[in-house]
């Protein structure tokens, strides 16, 4: 699908000051060295989003599900990939619900079902999934490891069955930890990017300030399609649920290491849940293959990822295992809130001429792909900046209109393209500086930061829809004259942060906490001598998870620099130069 239409600024964005009938439109070429302008219809993205038609997605659906039925007619088909067995021990791990119950997807809107069909190579599979996002679904990493799910996957959402048809979505990305270790099931964590949003609810991650959600003792609830019985191999057809109790490190560390003969478990990464298991179905309650993938959830947030036990999932005082959420965030947190214009999990860059026409220059990693038109109208745009503001995957731009001296919310709509113009009433256009770090306040939604004339700092908690809840003070004077810009994680917590430049072309990092009355620590000075004329904080610009900047300099120089996840003065790596002649524009963000 094109971004159809995106940015046709039609009578419902007049306030953009478009032309008067008839004048003539300049088309601006991009001032990159050597490099070409890619001039894309006006009004139209020079890009297109990847979504799978419905008729793939179902058939992929069908494939599997027949893969499913000869299983359970005793031909084997895994629930997961299957992994080595593990020499020295009498039992292996397994990935993976046994003495739960049945219950309603109406229970956990946010549980999705995963299916992998490949005819070619004869491979169907199954997880379970959570939605953490309208376009993101979390994962095991060894449901997807080594997987095209893009081209083989499908994600059913809203149903309580596995014999039927809900929601359907297509896979357009797919992330896993780069340390994930298969035979060992190390660093189990993934996070799929969705060809569209979905309309069910989601569910947020565990934070750092959410340690006591892990205390031993606490019911936890998972979710699955699993099998029901150690000695089956016929998954479950409705969506069941046990309440299991957290272990703690010691006591499933001990109990784990004596049955594999290894130590598999690794305190501080994974967690356990459950009470040792029987050595038979009752009075076993435990997760097991199928259920992988799926949620632990303590007081409505996601603390772990039902990831693997012992084989059989009834060992004799064995547990189940879970990827411990919390101190992933740093990683996967970023992965969930990524969108950019040409949805590949990289930041661009958008540039502005003085005739008001727009230009995208779309991201490679460490250097920018030729400049793409996108359309006219824009001069009358103070500043602008990118973000999707309620993450379903669409490409967003906040910006001030000069001629009405409010704030417009260019709503893009990640299916169809189309643009909506919404007028912000919750927020003025009259504060000094605006940013959008991302979600500070930890509710999942991003959040709008803005300075005043006095030097005071301000949070807007967003409810995802272009408008604001009360603002929250943050600092009293002290950003008088100061330019606030950022988006995404810095100091590599997962949490969004804030960067501040002062008059004296200082630069300091506010890290972000999460909470909603305090939502940044103590400022960290981390650069020196910035006199740019433009800061550019769109995102990750090099696809790693961490958030990058660029800027002008006063000779047009367009430099990159990239993020470290450090919260000190080597915040940013070596920079590296993009371009030159960046001084033609008149508003990069």
């Amino acid at each position: 699908m094109r971004r159809a239409a995106l940015f046709c600024l039609s009578g419902a964005a007049l306030a953009l000051a478009l032309p008067a009938a008839g004048a003539a439109q300049a088309v601006d070429g991009p001032a990159l060295t050597g490099a070409g302008t890619t001039r894309a219809t006006v009004g139209h993205s020079a890009v297109g989003k990847p979504v799978t038609d419905e008729a793939t997605l179902r058939g992929r659906v069908v494939s599997a599900s027949r893969a499913v039925a000869a299983q359970q007619a005793g031909e084997p088909v895994a629930a997961a990939p299957t992994k080595p067995s593990t020499a020295g021990g009498t039992s292996t791990p397994s990935p993976f619900i046994i003495g739960g119950t049945e219950t309603t997807i109406a229970t956990a809107p946010w549980m999705v079902q995963l299916w992998y069909a490949n005819e070619a190579t004869d491979e169907y599979y199954f997880c379970g999934g959570t939605l953490v996002a309208p376009n993101k679904v979390l994962t095991a990493a060894h449901c997807v490891n080594g997987l095209d799910w893009r081209n083989y996957g499908v994600v059913n959402a809203g149903v309580t069955s596995t014999e039927s048809n809900g929601v359907l979505a297509g896979v357009a990305r797919q992330w896993q930890h780069r340390s994930y270790d298969d035979p060992t099931v190390r660093n189990d964590i993934a996070v799929l990017t969705l060809d569209r949003p979905l309309k069910q609810q989601w569910l947020r991650l565990a934070q750092t300030h959410d340690g006591a959600l892990y205390k031993a003792g606490t019911a936890a609830t998972v979710y699955g399609w699993g099998l029901t019985s150690g000695s089956s191999d016929t998954l479950a057809t409705k969506l069941r649920k046990v309440s299991l109790p957290l272990v703690s490190d010691t006591a499933c560390n001990t109990s784990m290491k004596k049955i594999l003969g290894k130590d598999y478990f690794v305190e501080g990464s994974m967690i356990c849940a459950g009470t040792p298991a029987t050595g038979a179905d009752a009075g076993t309650k435990a997760t097991c293959s199928g259920d992988s993938g799926g949620p632990l959830i303590v007081g409505g947030k996601v603390i772990g990822i039902v990831s693997w036990g012992v084989e059989g999932c009834t060992a004799k005082g064995a547990y189940s295992v879970f990827t411990k959420v919390l101190p992933y965030n740093g990683v996967a947190g970023p992965r969930i809130d990524d969108t950019d214009y040409n949805y590949d999990g990289r930041a661009d860059l958008v540039a502005r001429a003085p005739s008001g026409n727009l230009f995208v220059q779309t991201s490679k990693g460490t250097s920018l792909n030729p400049a793409a038109y996108i359309g006219p109208g824009w001069q009358s745009a103070s500043w602008a900046l990118q973000t999707d503001i309620d993450r379903d995957g669409g490409w967003d731009i906040l910006l001030r209109v000069k001629t009405d001296g409010r704030l417009h919310l260019m709503k893009g709509d990640p299916v169809t393209g189309a643009v909506k113009d919404i007028v912000v009433k919750t927020v003025s256009g009259a504060y000094a500086s605006y940013a959008i770090p991302g979600d500070v306040t930890g509710d999942g939604r991003p959040d709008l930061v803005t300075t005043d004339t006095a030097g005071n700092g301000w949070v807007f908690p967003g409810k995802g829809n272009g408008e604001y809840n009360a603002r929250v003070k943050f600092a009293t004077g002290s950003l008088k004259g100061y330019k606030i810009f950022g988006r995404g994680d810095y100091s590599g917590d997962g949490k969004p942060d804030l960067l501040v430049r002062d008059t004296l072309n200082r630069v300091f990092l506010y890290r972000g906490t999460g909470s909603p009355t305090a939502p940044f620590l103590a400022r960290i000075t981390v650069r020196t001598g910035w006199n740019f004329t433009s800061l550019i904080a769109s995102g990750d610009v090099t696809g790693d998870g961490l958030a990058d900047v660029m800027a002008r300099d006063t000779s047009g120089n367009l430099w990159l620099y990239p993020g470290t996840g450090k919260a000190s003065a080597d915040i940013f790596g070596p920079r590296k130069q993009l371009a030159t002649g960046y001084n033609k524009y008149n508003l990069l963000f």
